[in-house]
């Protein structure tokens, strides 16, 4: 499962616990603004499989963005383990 994909409220607080908490604050100050968004962040709804329903990252910076905040990825190569 990607990282960047089908992330719930519980999966962005383990992997990006800043982002998740800017996040809590939006969603507590503006629970009218983004419905939808926090509605699958949360997972209040399920899919069609029937697994609650996520957002993707690019979902997150829209928001983010929409909100004030400046955004900037820090991209690096992953350590790989015993490889020459």
């Amino acid at each position: 499962m990607s990282n960047t994909k089908y992330i719930n409220k519980e999966k962005l607080q383990q992997k990006f616990p800043q982002v998740a908490t800017i996040l809590d604050s939006i969603h507590e100050n503006n629970s009218q603004n983004n419905y939808w968004f926090f509605v699958n962040y949360v997972g209040k709804y399920k899919g069609k499989n029937g697994k609650p329903r996520t957002v993707s990252m690019s979902a997150i910076i829209d928001v983010l963005e929409q909100h004030g905040y400046d955004v900037d990825l820090l991209v690096t190569p992953k350590m790989l383990i015993n490889k020459p």
